[in-house]
């Protein structure tokens, strides 16, 4: 059997979805019944796939004049005391986790206070009170609001 796609439904199939938006914490969730994604409201109908398009699109093609306005309205959708204080790069780091799914604590922790999983000790120690499988699938940085509700959600005592 021959399938004819148009140029316009390959490129909304295939070319535009090329680099999934793959959400780990929703993804999570979805598994262990845990509440640690957050979905944002965008404005204008957007969804975080929407938002994650046109993010890949400015790092990709340079089309960045959607990116620069999600930009400059971050404050209306992302509930942090003082985005006009951050830079660029901080600014589009925000909306790559919010695209993600991630909640605005574990955003703030990456983002804002740089903090990666080299670092995360605490996340380190989680890691290796859950069992593989769960531990495997922690997928991003977690703040410490997070690893507390993983450690109440699988009935984990502090170290």
């Amino acid at each position: 059997m021959n399938i004819l796609v148009t140029e316009s439904q390959y490129i909304k199939l295939i070319k535009e979805h090329i680099e999934e938006n793959f959400k780990s914490a929703t993804y999570f969730d979805n598994l262990y019944g845990t509440t640690l994604s957050h979905q944002y409201n965008f404005g204008n109908g957007l969804t975080s796939d929407d938002v994650w398009d046109i993010w890949v699109e400015c790092r990709n093609d340079g089309e960045c004049d959607k990116m620069k306005k999600l930009m400059i309205n971050l404050q209306k959708y992302f509930p942090y005391y003082d985005v006009s204080k951050l830079n660029g790069l901080k600014r589009a780091e925000i909306i790559m986790g919010m695209a993600s799914e991630y909640n605005p604590a574990d955003i703030v922790a990456f983002t804002i206070h740089g903090l990666t999983y080299g670092d995360n000790i605490d996340q380190k120690r989680l890691e290796k009170q859950l069992p593989n499988e769960v531990a495997d699938n922690i997928r991003w940085v977690l703040s410490p609001e997070s690893i507390q509700h993983i450690r109440n959600k699988f009935d984990i005592n502090e170290v």
